[in-house]
């Protein structure tokens, strides 16, 4: 799941060699259109003009269209689907039209590379996550006819500067730009009631902000991590503020009649740690805590060392995420699971040992901690979750355990530092992008117990020179090898009735065995 930002990586991936060899403009036999509806791409081409006649982009229409860089929408469109460009992770440009009238959820979530955007004057809403990740989108227009923005809007837009919502807008949903670590200001207009759950959660960069006098209610941790906020003024009008609204080092200027309650450094319930509101770079966790909760130290970037006591049984989702200066870290003995997000964007931690009696390591556990070089698994992990090491790309080396029998996409995906890893044999599946952009990579033995290699499993593993395919293997999807330019030949078992599009490298000689 790249549902999470992702920082600029040291290691950056040669993406000219996936784009070698193909088509430039697609031909019409690539799509596949009913009723006007645009319900599939079916190609690989790096510049797409979509026939004229088609009235919709249907839901997932250019799904991890991951070639896609640049597209022509006809003045016959009027509405763009759901998912429809997501993950479309090389797309730099894209016209929409002034015919579009609707913006479906996820629409462009996850166009990573898209730098600017301008909505159509129809256009009357923004849905959920419509934007979210595209995290080189520095600019964006909103008309003036758009009244609503959906949930997780621009989440992660983390080079967005700066946007202007216009006075049409009357709704605006959650966590819309949490993680725009480059808002520097933002205009809120005078129709808004609500300032929503994390709405402005860890706009770093924001210096100002004026809530307007038609706000009643600012929802939990709306301003937190809004460090640069130095101070804001609540309105007579706001009946309610939720838990950790505001950083702890803002003058607040209340004219409200809602108390804002003390912050002390840590906020405790029933023997969980909910949240760590100090400053220190090694705060000491009370004995008497059992549980980390979910977020509790989320964005302290001041923290570079902790102690958990042994009396922590448990270690929420994303309870250290973004700790950015966290060099060292012992978990200890009492914890089972490695959670979702756990230490993800933990960029200074260097090394980690995993107590023996974890069975699990959740999806994006370790995910961009760019300086990790060395890390145990104990051996009763038997599952790690999607996305668990993406980007570590200083791991020179892993080993995965023999009990291990379900590893996720994207697991160590943009691991460029990766030379060599075993894959135990109770797997049975190589998941999608599970090892994209390995480019160290040399050798890899996949075991008997696999029958399928997902799209892109090893897509630009430019080093890999040697790779057998077990009998036991039935399909190979889109991109598998593709960029594995040091395969020279591949023997492809006869047991393979699937092979996707583009699955090996182009010049790579294919043995049938």
């Amino acid at each position: 799941m790249r549902n999470m930002k992702e920082s600029p990586h040291t290691c950056q991936m040669d993406e000219n060699s996936t784009r070698k060899n193909r088509n430039q403009i697609s031909p019409i036999t690539d799509f596949e259109i009913e009723n006007g509806v645009l319900k599939e791409y079916l190609g690989s081409s790096e510049t797409v003009a979509i026939p004229d006649g088609v009235t919709s982009i249907g839901d997932n229409a250019f799904w991890n269209c991951s070639s896609l860089i640049s597209i022509d929408i006809p003045d016959s469109v009027i509405s763009i689907g759901d998912s429809a460009f997501e993950w479309c992770k090389s797309l730099q440009s894209i016209h929409i039209p002034d015919s579009v009238t609707s913006i479906g959820n996820d629409a462009f979530r996850w166009c990573e590379t898209l730098t600017a955007i301008e909505i159509p004057d129809h256009v009357t809403s923004i849905g959920e996550n419509a934007f979210a990740c595209c995290h080189s989108l520095k600019s964006i227009h909103i008309p003036d006819g758009v009244t609503s923005i959906g949930d997780c809007a621009f989440m992660f837009c983390d080079s967005l500067e700066s946007i202007h919502i216009p006075e049409s807008v009357t709704s605006i949903g959650i966590h819309t730009f949490l993680g725009c670590e480059a808002l520097t200001s933002i205009h809120i207009p005078d129709g808004i009631t609500s300032i929503g759950d994390m709405m402005f959660c860890r706009c770093r960069s924001l210096t100002s902000i004026h809530i307007p006098d038609s706000v009643t209610a600012i929802g939990d941790k709306a301003f937190f991590g809004c460090y640069a906020l130095s101070s804001i003024e609540i309105p007579a009008s706001v009946e309610e503020i939720g838990e950790y609204a505001f950083p702890s080092n803002t003058a607040i200027r209340n004219n409200s009649s809602v108390t804002i309650p003390p912050i002390s450094d840590f906020d405790i319930a029933h023997g969980t740690l909910k949240r760590y509101l100090g400053k220190s770079n090694s705060p000491i966790i009370p004995d008497s805590i059992t549980r980390i909760g979910d977020y509790a130290f989320e964005d302290c970037l001041a923290l570079t060392a902790i102690k958990i006591p042994d009396s922590v049984t448990s270690i929420g989702n994303y309870a250290f995420c973004s700790c950015t200066a966290l060099t060292s870290i012992k978990i200890p003995n009492s914890i089972t699971s490695i959670k979702k997000s756990t230490f993800f964007e933990c960029s200074a931690l260097t090394s980690i040992e995993i107590p023996n009696g974890v069975t699990s390591i959740g999806p994006m556990a370790f995910s961009n901690c760019h300086k990790l070089i060395s890390i145990k698994i104990p051996d009763r992990v038997t599952s790690i979750g999607a996305d668990a090491f993406e980007y570590c790309e200083s791991l020179p080396a892993i080993k995965i355990p023999d009990r291990v029998t379900s590893i996720g996409y994207g697991a160590f995906d943009g691991c460029c530092s990766l030379t060599s890893i075993r894959i135990p044999e109770g797997i049975t599946r190589i998941d999608m992008s599970t090892f994209f952009g390995c480019k160290a990579l040399t050798s890899i033995e996949i075991p008997d117990s696999v029958t399928i290699i997902e799209e892109r499993a090893f897509t630009l593993c430019e080093s890999l020179k040697s790779i057998h395919i077990p009998d036991s293997v039935t399909s190979i999807g889109d991109e598998a090898f593709f960029g594995c330019d040091s395969l020279e030949s591949i023997e492809v078992p006869k047991s393979v009735t699937h092979i996707g599009r583009n699955a090996f490298p182009v010049d790579a000689k294919i043995i049938r065995v």
